[in-house]
């Protein structure tokens, strides 16, 4: 959040739409060039030798490929989004195919070896490095929009540095087709959802750029992250953990459904207050992290955090799919939620950013509906259990919320300080939600989170 207070003040609105439309163009050309070879790797029960090369191969030449693909096809492109000045962005930044494609088997051969922390402090470092510290060193001397791919550039070449460092594996290219063939069955399910999700998560940013400009998708842009930060950070870290866990005991319902529950309940747990808390300091959190050229951001956050919870407990659901195999199943519900989501952002982007994002909180809702379904059929729990794990997260967004709608309300006649009523704000909800964890643990936490919070305390003392 620093690092984007401190960009939003040094690079304009249009500038950070321009590198978004590329990021857009990049991330979804990387679920072809990688196949669904990583997950592949995490979920299979027996991995040799063979499928390390096989995989590395097919990575290495497929990032080639589109590197090459991205930099003949650029004009096409930014015709496409009629958006002047983004060619020379978009061959500038297809190298990152070729320079991620080095980077796949060690990230997933860390992910299989439940190697989290490690994988935590090599996104973090690569981040700081070239957003947080080039990234807006080359924005302050005046490189506007080249600061952004400078820094987008740099975080790859890091980040493939730290993970060859980290997680030795085979790099040289082999090729055996049955390792081929093991590898596509599973990633070729896991590609068509990834594409089915990339529409759902990036339909919206594809159609404001289209249809409302680069200078919008800027805006909007601002507001998703905001969004999307908390649910990002919160729910890969759930994902990376769990994801392996529950490969390891695909064929034990009981397991794989106490898990998952234990899972929803501590997303709901968090993410429920978080909303409400979005919602009511939406002004405050825009106009100091960014400052008051975005205040157009407000209204389209205020509505998508409307939506936190369905964003961040589908995760849960998406990563049972891919633990037990069920990556087709998960297919059609993710091309499902893309053409929702498309057809929400066009019939919305008629009444602005806002109505962009209704559309989207109402996809958003629907796939949640869809994802629990799924679940509910893989591990063999019920509707009623679903809807019991979410209680104890309404009932501490209730109370914090109407205490911090109160405060706010009060704090806002008395200071014109946005810090400070963020600072105050939070300091008193934490200390209300921690007493009321104390003195009413059975109203605020459930059965499954008091177990998984016992083990982990016991773990941490025995170390």
């Amino acid at each position: 959040m620093g690092v984007l207070a401190v960009l939003a003040r040094l690079v304009s609105p249009l500038e950070f739409g321009l590198v978004g439309v590329a990021v857009i163009v990049v991330d979804f050309s990387k679920m072809f060039t990688q196949m669904g070879v990583g997950p592949a790797i995490v979920q299979r029960q027996e991995l040799e030798n063979r499928h390390l090369t096989t995989g590395f191969t097919m990575s290495l030449g497929m990032g080639l490929l589109f590197a090459v693909g991205l930099l003949l096809s650029a004009p096409l492109v930014a015709s496409f989004f009629k958006m002047e000045g983004l060619t020379p962005i978009l061959r500038a930044i297809s190298c990152i195919f070729l320079i991620d494609s080095f980077t796949l088997i060690g990230h997933a051969l860390m992910q299989r070896e439940m190697r989290f922390k490690t994988l935590a402090a090599i996104e973090v470092s690569s981040y700081a490095l070239g957003f947080g510290i080039a990234g807006i060193f080359l924005a302050y001397i005046g490189w506007g929009v080249w600061a952004l791919v400078a820094a987008h550039l740099l975080q790859a070449v890091l980040n493939v540095i730290f993970l060859v460092i980290a997680q030795p594996f085979p790099k040289k290219p082999g090729f055996e087709k049955n390792a081929f063939m093991e590898l596509l069955s599973f990633g070729g399910g896991m590609t068509m959802a990834r594409i089915g999700n990339f529409l759902a998560t990036q339909g919206d940013n594809l159609i404001v750029g289209r249809m409302l400009g680069a200078a919008a998708l800027g805006i909007y842009g601002r507001a998703y992250q905001f969004m999307v930060m908390p649910a990002g950070l919160f729910g890969n870290a759930l994902d990376k953990s769990l994801f392996p866990a529950m490969a390891k005991v695909q064929d034990d319902k009981q397991r794989l459904g106490r898990a998952y529950l234990t899972g929803v309940s501590l997303i709901a747990l968090v993410s429920i207050p978080l909303s409400i808390e979005f919602v009511l300091l939406a002004p405050e959190i825009v106009l100091t992290l960014l400052g008051p050229k975005w205040t157009d951001v407000i209204l389209p956050f205020q509505v998508l955090a409307c939506s936190l919870l369905f964003r961040m407990s589908y995760k849960m659901s998406d990563s049972l799919a891919r633990a037990t195999g069920a990556v087709y199943k998960r297919a059609w519900r993710q091309v499902l939620y893309a053409a929702t989501v498309g057809i929400g952002s066009y019939i919305g982007q008629f009444w602005g950013l806002s109505g962009v994002a209704w559309g989207v909180a109402l996809a958003l809702v629907l796939n949640f509906l869809l994802m629990a379904h799924l679940s509910i059929k893989l591990t063999g729990i019920g509707w009623a259990e679903m809807a019991k794990v979410h209680m104890h997260g309404i009932i501490l967004g209730l109370i914090t919320g109407t205490a911090s709608y109160f405060l706010v309300t009060t704090l806002r006649s008395l200071t014109d300080s946005h810090l400070l009523t963020l600072f105050l704000n939070a300091l008193v909800i934490m200390l209300l939600a921690a007493g009321l964890i104390k003195f009413f643990p059975t109203l605020i936490i459930s059965d499954d989170l008091k177990s998984l919070f016992g083990k982990l305390i016991t773990n941490r003392f025995k170390k």
